[in-house]
C-alpha cells in the first residue's frame, strides 16, 4: 500500500502526530509535511490540529475507512503472494518404491506438509528404473529405491545408501511350502508374482545388464510362471488367490498380515540389497534437497525397528 496512506493510518488511528513519527521511525516533521502533502493531492482538510492532537474531520474520517479496507486488501495479498511463493519454491517431487512409502516416506510426507502446509507435493511409487527415468528427465528431484547394479555411469546421479533390506517370500496361508521350512530350489515350482517388475522402456539408463540377467537366472525366474502388476494390491490380490509366491522386502511383512499374508521359513537367504536415496548430483548441495533429505532421515530413524 503507498506509504502516505500507511502514515496518515498511523497519524489517524493514534490521533498524535509525535506518537505516530515514533512508531513510523520518521521525524515529526517529514510526517507533519508528508500529511499535508496529502490534503493538498485530495483538496481536502483532513485533519483538525488541536491542542490535544489529531481530530479526523468528515473528510478524514472517510479515508480512514477506506484506508483500512486498503490495508487488509493489501495484507491479504501480500499473505497470498508468500502462499503462491512457498507452494513453488518449496514443492516436492519424490518417488518411491511401495515398501518404503510403508516404511517410513509416508511419515516423511505427513511431517513436510506440516512444515510447509502451502506446498505442492507429487509422489511417484514404482520401479526403481522407472524412477531413475522420471528423475533423469527432471520430472521428480529424488527417489528412494534400491541401489542399481549396471547403471550408466554417465547418468550423472548421486546414490546415497541408507540401510540393507533383505527379502522375503510371502504366500498366503495354507499354502504347500508354509508349514516347512523350505530351500530356494522348493520355489522353483510355484508361479512368482512381481510387483513393478522391469520395464524394456527403461533400461536405458542401464549401461551394464548383465546383473540384472545374472539375478534372474540366480532365481530361477527364467524357468517360472510369472505373475506381473504394477498394483501393489492387485499383486496380493494373487498372492491370496493363488499358489504364487510374492518376494518382498521383509519390513512389509506387518502390511501384508493385514491380507493374512505370510513369510515362508527359507533355510538361505533369497535376496538383499542397499536401499538409499538417488538425486542428481548438481542438486547435492541445493537447501531445499537438503532439507528433504534431513527430513528422510529423520522419520527412518523414528521407524528404523520396522526396518528388516
Amino acid at each position: 500500500m503507498d506509504k502516505i496512506l500507511q502514515q496518515f493510518l498511523e497519524v489517524a488511528t493514534l490521533q498524535n502526530v509525535s506518537h505516530a513519527a515514533k512508531k513510523l521511525c520518521l521525524s515529526q516533521p517529514t510526517l507533519t509535511h508528508n500529511m499535508k502533502k496529502l490534503e493538498e493531492s485530495l483538496d481536502v482538510q483532513l485533519f483538525i490540529r488541536t491542542s490535544n492532537g489529531m481530530k479526523l474531520t468528515e473528510f478524514g474520517e472517510v479515508l480512514l475507512e477506506q484506508t483500512r479496507i486498503m490495508q487488509r486488501i493489501y495484507d491479504n495479498t501480500l499473505t497470498k503472494i508468500e502462499m503462491l511463493k512457498e507452494r513453488h519454491e518449496r514443492e516436492l517431487r519424490i518417488g518411491s518404491g511401495h515398501a518404503w512409502w510403508y516404511v517410513f516416506l509416508k511419515d516423511t510426507i505427513d511431517a513436510y506438509r506440516q512444515e510447509h502446509p502451502a506446498a505442492n507435493i507429487y509422489i511417484d511409487i514404482g520401479n526403481h528404473l522407472r524412477l531413475m527415468d522420471l528423475l533423469l528427465s527432471g520430472d521428480i528431484d529424488l527417489f528412494i529405491g534400491h541401489e542399481i547394479s549396471g547403471l550408466n555411469k554417465r547418468a550423472g546421479v548421486l546414490f546415497i545408501p541408507l540401510f540393507i533390506s533383505h527379502d522375503k517370500v510371502f504366500v498366503r496361508e495354507g499354502h504347500p511350502l508354509s508349514l516347512r521350512s523350505c530351500t530356494l530350489d522348493d520355489l522353483v515350482e510355484y508361479p512368482t508374482i512381481e510387483i513393478t517388475p522391469d520395464e524394456i522402456r527403461h533400461v536405458h539408463v542401464m549401461e551394464d545388464l548383465q546383473p540384472k540377467k545374472l539375478e534372474r537366472t540366480q532365481l530361477h525366474l527364467t524357468e517360472k510362471i510369472l505373475y506381473r502388476s504394477n498394483s501393489i494390491i492387485t499383486s496380493i490380490d494373487l498372492a491370496c488367490s493363488t499358489n504364487g509366491l510374492l518376494p518382498f522386502p521383509g519390513s512389509m511383512a506387518s502390511f501384508f498380515d493385514k491380507f493374512n499374508l505370510i513369510s515362508l521359513d527359507l533355510s538361505e537367504e533369497y535376496t538383499k540389497g542397499s536401499v538409499g536415496i538417488y538425486l542428481i548430483r548438481e542438486k547435492q548441495d541445493d537447501i531445499h534437497i537438503q532439507d528433504v533429505l534431513n527430513l528422510i532421515r529423520k522419520n527412518l530413524d523414528n521407524n528404523r525397528h520396522l526396518i528388516i
